[in-house]
């Protein structure tokens, strides 16, 4: 017997489809009507059950949007920020991140802040946000102050101005407020200082701070690390060899400014000590400059004789004060200077000098890096 064998046609395949798709509608159209029926019947049973359960899907969606799904990325970059301003309101705060393309409608975030009272309380900085950040994460972020903190590096030997000028360019603040702070003497006074101003006791170092700081909150940071440098061992050296802790700094600040060659500190604290001891005047070019804050080229002869507290070439002892805030090596070097009875150095031109005992010697060095220089042209 011979078997028959039937093709399927693209019309038997179109049926089967449409019969199928129907079969599924009608399926879905079941299930619709069930739940339908069923929520009605609850309704007359158990309103409030009803009401309940759509109030817990309701707030299941805001919790699930708020906590657990990403913002919609809106942003060309992974990372936005936004500065936030002493004294922002919590609307003008919402208003910067939808700038930012953080956000597209803040009104959740003001009515959680203004439920927790935590509207007039965001700390002031700049906050950087990842890409996959939540609505959670970004209000906990706001209202914990969790500010973004940069690394601010003031180099040693630095004057209060300069200090000014990288942290208005690395935080923003204000550089004539700083200057205004540093040069307070009611506030040096309230820092337990021995000066007028903050010269001298602005501590060089790497600090983590925060956009937006205050400069007198800044001013306490560098001043408290000062502090903390300057033990109280140090203190009790600098009573024993009869320096008071301004002479200690005031002296600190000039061997800063000599010395560009980090191994002659102790060298030159020997040459100022020594030409103390003997009433020398102390001649020292860097806190000549410090009297003419205006100069903008090489020191010249006709400056030396400037008349300045400040002008060591006139007048003896040590200047009223710092010239600049030096760092801890050049602190210790003022308390223990090299033994050695040196009265004089003169520069060579490559950061070291040249240091002599008797004017004799000095001069024979003056002309000998005279005469090297004019062999090099």
């Amino acid at each position: 017997m011979k078997s028959e064998y039937k093709y399927t046609t693209m019309k038997d395949w179109i049926a089967f489809f449409v019969s199928s798709f129907l079969i599924f509608l009608s399926s879905v159209f079941l299930v619709i009507f069930s739940v339908i029926f069923t929520f009605f019947r609850l309704v007359k049973k158990s309103p409030l059950l009803v009401f309940a359960s759509i109030l817990g899907l309701v707030l299941l969606f805001f919790v699930i949007q708020w906590m657990i799904l990403p913002i919609f990325w809106q942003a060309e970059e992974n990372s936005v920020c936004i500065t936030i301003k002493q004294g922002d309101s919590m609307t003008r705060i919402v208003d910067r991140l939808n700038e930012a393309n953080l956000i597209k409608d803040g009104t959740g975030l003001l009515i959680l802040a203004k439920l927790l009272g935590k509207d007039r309380h965001i700390q002031a900085g700049r906050y950087d946000f990842e890409k996959g950040v939540t609505l959670y994460s970004v209000f906990n972020k706001l209202i914990k102050g969790d500010v973004t903190l940069s690394e601010v590096t003031i180099p040693e030997g630095l004057t209060i101005k300069q200090i000014a000028g990288i942290l208005k360019r690395e935080i923003q603040i204000d550089s004539s407020e700083f200057v205004l702070v540093a040069t307070d003497s009611q506030f040096a006074k309230n820092m337990g200082l021995p000066a007028s101003n903050l010269e001298g006791y602005l501590f060089p170092d790497t600090y983590k701070l925060s956009w937006g700081t205050s400069a007198e909150k800044v001013a306490q940071i560098l001043v408290e690390q000062f502090k903390r440098t300057f033990t109280d061992s140090l203190l009790r050296h600098a009573d024993k060899i009869g320096f008071s802790l301004a002479e200690v700094m005031t002296l600190a600040s000039m061997i800063e400014a000599e010395a560009k060659d980090g191994e002659e500190r102790e060298m030159i604290s020997a040459v100022y000590h020594n030409r103390l001891k003997r009433g020398m005047l102390l001649q020292c070019d860097p806190t000549v400059i410090y009297a003419l804050p205006e100069l903008d080229r090489p020191l010249l002869l006709k400056d030396l004789k400037v008349d300045s507290p400040y002008n060591t070439y006139k007048y003896p002892g040590l200047p009223p004060g710092p010239i600049g805030n030096p760092g801890k090596a050049s602190i210790l070097a003022a308390l223990h200077p090299a033994d050695v009875n040196y009265l004089y150095f003169v520069a060579r031109g490559d950061g070291t000098h040249i240091f002599s005992s008797t004017l004799e010697e000095h001069n024979r060095a003056k002309n000998k890096i005279k005469q090297a220089r004019k062999n090099q042209t």
